[in-house]
């Protein structure tokens, strides 16, 4: 989801502005050649912190001996590949395990993630703080029109495996409702929607503006996955002021608290039972709008950064 990139982009900008710090994002010259960004790295390394933020952990093994912090989002190659798969020992040697080892700071944005973290390399847990995601001060609070009961607008953010649309749409099936889904629609989930006769619309490549329309615009947001590392979603429907129903394990449970409706992402009577509580309660929808426009003040740009600039300012006292 792109979010994610926006975010650290974010933090980028931000750690870029700061008079402390000298801190770098490293910048890779191509997307899934290894061997030529860790040689890149390795003859453009500058002085001061690097702060690695994106899909490309391996790239400590470059700045080895460096001021080097690494923020891990998730571990998802572990519901992607078997360990019989050259490919998942490949991936946690040299995007976990190494880099973990040979980073002065660890961050990554849960519990949950953390736990795994320590879990597939070993780490002490002291070495890893916990910094959550923030979000995006863009997304603000609007007031919901009148909710459509007759036939309600459910945004869906995400179509991978892991965002469960599949049985989403098992538990809409004989609820009226308009599905608004936020990306590519594959072919089994195309098959459901046309085989319940689903009325929905997909969008791909969205520029900012265009998903903040689509939150604005939704009765209600769903984000039922069954693996986050964190879930930008559960904020962003929390700032705009929208219901959401999302899934009741970590991290997504930790995140939302008790400001939405939280179901088995696995049961799809209880997904049903949860969207059905938030279009025919208005006085429980009401109160979870409330709560979330509450809860995700505990995300604001401004305390997450200064957490980093905490971390920066350990690190450049003990490493100086």
């Amino acid at each position: 989801m792109f979010s994610i990139e926006l975010l650290f982009d974010n933090i980028a900008a931000s750690i870029a502005n700061s008079p402390d710090f000298s801190v770098t994002k490293p910048e890779m010259p191509t997307e899934n050649n290894f061997l030529r960004n860790l040689l890149f790295t390795l003859k453009s390394g500058s002085r001061g912190i690097h702060h690695i933020t994106g899909d490309i952990h391996y790239i400590a093994l470059s700045l080895a001996g460096r001021k080097t912090v690494l923020t891990i989002h998730d571990c998802v190659f572990f519901t992607r590949y078997s360990r019989k798969d050259f490919k998942y020992w490949f991936i946690r040697f040299f995007w976990y395990q190494l880099p973990v080892w040979l980073s002065k700071s660890v961050t990554v944005i849960s519990e949950k993630t953390k736990e795994e973290v320590i879990s597939l390399t070993g780490a002490k847990p002291d070495k890893i703080q916990v910094i959550p995601n923030f979000f995006d001060p863009r997304f603000s609070y609007v007031p919901p029109g009148q909710f459509n009961h007759a036939c309600p607008r459910i945004l869906q953010i995400g179509t991978k495996s892991n965002k469960n649309i599949n049985r989403l749409v098992e538990a809409v099936h004989l609820i009226p409702c308009e599905l608004h889904i936020v990306g590519v629609v594959e072919e089994d989930t195309m098959a459901l929607l046309e085989r319940y006769k689903i009325r929905y619309f997909s969008y791909d490549n969205l520029s900012f503006e265009s998903l903040r329309a689509l939150y604005i615009q939704s009765d209600m947001v769903a984000f039922i996955s069954t693996y986050e590392g964190f879930g930008l979603p559960i904020l962003e429907a929390f700032a705009v002021g929208r219901p959401l129903i999302t899934s009741s394990i970590a991290p997504m449970e930790e995140i939302a608290g008790s400001a939405a409706v939280k179901v088995n992402p696995y049961n799809v009577l209880d997904i049903r039972r949860g969207l059905l509580k938030i279009i025919e309660d208005d006085a429980y929808r009401d109160s979870l709008i409330r709560q979330g426009l509450e809860r995700v003040k505990q995300y604001r740009i401004s305390d997450i950064m200064q957490q980093y600039a905490d971390l920066y300012y350990r690190m450049d006292a003990k490493h100086s």
